[in-house]
C-alpha cells in the first residue's frame, strides 16, 4: 500500500470518495453526502490527522471532515520558512 506522507499545511485535492450507505429508513439529516459531493475536485489545506491516519480538512468554519489518504492528491507542499 502506497501511503502518501501529508503534512499539516499541505494543499490537497479530493479525487474520490468512499461509498456511504445508510441503513434503510435512516435519512442523512446532517447533509454529509451533499457536503462530500461538493468537496470533490476542490483543494483544501490539511489541518490535522486522527489516530487512524485520516486527514482532517475544513471546508468551512463550521465543518470538519476526516477523509482517507487514498482519496487525496498532493497539490502543493507547505513551504519552509527561510532562516
Amino acid at each position: 500500500m502506497n501511503k502518501r506522507k501529508f503534512k499539516i499545511g499541505d494543499k490537497v485535492q479530493i479525487i474520490g470518495l468512499s461509498s456511504i450507505k445508510l441503513p434503510p429508513g435512516v435519512k442523512d439529516e446532517l447533509g454529509t453526502n451533499k457536503l462530500l459531493r461538493y468537496m470533490l475536485g476542490k483543494v483544501y489545506t490539511v489541518k490535522g490527522f486522527d489516530k487512524y491516519g485520516h486527514v482532517e480538512l475544513r471546508p468551512n468554519r463550521n465543518n470538519a471532515v476526516w477523509i482517507e489518504r487514498e482519496f487525496l492528491r498532493l497539490r502543493a507542499r507547505k513551504r519552509r520558512k527561510a532562516r
